[in-house]
C-alpha cells in the first residue's frame, strides 16, 4: 500500500510547485510566498487542534541547537527558487534538475556526515547511477534548449538567463534536503506536526521581514490574491502541509531507497505530464530523459542498498 502511495506524494510535490508558480505569476513571488506560509501555518495549526501529539522526552539528549529551528528560513528560499525554476524552465526540466540536485546533495551529506548524520563514504559503486542520472537531465535539457519560450515566465532560454535558471533549479532540489535534515531532528524531539508548525512559523517570520523591507502595495496585493481565486491562493500552502505530513508518516514504514525512488518517479513523471498538457503534445525527449534519470537513480539505489538501509530521505 505504501509503495503505491509514495509516487502520489511525489506527484503532489510537482502539483504544489506548479500551483505556487501559477499563483506567483498573478500576485508576484513575494506575495505568493507570504500567502503560502500563512495558509500553511493555518492548516498545520488546525491539524494540531484535531491531532494532539504526545511526544516522549528522549533520554540523554541535550538542548536542541537553535539552527534546527531554521528549516522554515530555508523553506522560503525553496519556494522562491521553485517558483522561478518552474516559470523559467517548465515542469519537466525543473523537476529533473531538482531531483539531480537532491541526489548530489544526499551523496555529499552521506560522505561528510553533515550536521551529525550517519556517514556513508562515497564509493565507486555510486558512479554508474550518477552518470545515468546526469545523462537523463542532459537529454531533457536538449529538448529544452532552443525553444522560444518555456514555462509561465519570460526567462530567456539562451545565454546567462538559461544557465541561471538551471542553477536555481538545482538549488531547489538541494534546499529541501537541508530543510529535512533540520526538521527531522526537530520532529524527533518535538513531534512531526509540531516541527511542521515551527517550520511554517520561521518561514512566515522570514517572509514578513522581506515584506516589511520591500513594502509591496497592500491593496494591490490583496486584490491580486482575490483575483487568483481560492484554488491558487489556498492550494500551495495546504498541499505543502499534506506532503510533509504524509512523507513523515510513510517513509519510516518502508525501506528508504525504495521510498526515495518511488517519490522521484512520481515527481518526474507528473512533471512530464504537466508539460504535455500545457504544450498539447508529449515530448519524446523529455519522456526518454525522465526514464534515463529514473534508471540512474534506481541503479544508484540498488548498488548502494546496504548503505542506504534505514536512512530516511525527503524530497
Amino acid at each position: 500500500m505504501y509503495s503505491a502511495l509514495v509516487p502520489l506524494i511525489g506527484a503532489l510535490i510537482t502539483l504544489m510547485s506548479g500551483v505556487n508558480s501559477r499563483l506567483a505569476g498573478i500576485v508576484g513571488n513575494l506575495v505568493a510566498t507570504l500567502v503560502i506560509h500563512v495558509v500553511g501555518l493555518a492548516g498545520v495549526s488546525a491539524l494540531l487542534l484535531v491531532k494532539r501529539e504526545q511526544v516522549r522526552p528522549l533520554s540523554g539528549q541535550g538542548r536542541l541547537p537553535v539552527y534546527y529551528y531554521l528549516g522554515g528560513f530555508v523553506g522560503v528560499a525553496t519556494v522562491f527558487s521553485s517558483i522561478y525554476a518552474f516559470a523559467a524552465l517548465g515542469a519537466a526540466l525543473a523537476v529533473a534538475l531538482a531531483l539531480l540536485g537532491q541526489a548530489l546533495f544526499s551523496l555529499a551529506v552521506d560522505a561528510t556526515g553533515f550536521l551529525g548524520r550517519t556517514r556513508y563514504p562515497l564509493s565507486l559503486r555510486r558512479l554508474p547511477g550518477i552518470g545515468l542520472a546526469v545523462a537523463g537531465v542532459a537529454i531533457m535539457g536538449a529538448a529544452f534548449v532552443g525553444q522560444p519560450d518555456v514555462g509561465q515566465g519570460s526567462a530567456a532560454v539562451n545565454g546567462g538567463s538559461s544557465a541561471l535558471a538551471m542553477l536555481v533549479a538545482l538549488g531547489s532540489g538541494v534546499l529541501p534536503g537541508l530543510t529535512f535534515i533540520l526538521n527531522s531532528e526537530l520532529g524527533r524531539r518535538k513531534g512531526i506536526v509540531r516541527s511542521t508548525r515551527a517550520n511554517y512559523v520561521t518561514g512566515l517570520a522570514t517572509t514578513l521581514v522581506i515584506v516589511l523591507a520591500v513594502r509591496p502595495p497592500a491593496a494591490e496585493a490583496a486584490h491580486a490574491v482575490v483575483t487568483a481565486g481560492p484554488f491558487l491562493a489556498l492550494g500551495g500552502g495546504l498541499l505543502g502541509v499534506t506532503v510533509v505530513t504524509a512523507m513523515n508518516f510513510i517513509f519510516p514504514r518502508m525501506p528508504a531507497f525504495s521510498a526515495t525512488l518511488l517519490l522521484f518517479s512520481g515527481q518526474a513523471l507528473s512533471g512530464v505530464l504537466i508539460d504535455a498538457v500545457a504544450e498539447g503534445a508529449l515530448d519524446a525527449r523529455k519522456l526518454v530523459g525522465t526514464f534515463v534519470l529514473l534508471v540512474g537513480l534506481a541503479v544508484n539505489a540498488l548498488l548502494t542498498r546496504g548503505a542506504e538501509t534505514g536512512r530516511r530521505v525527503v524530497s
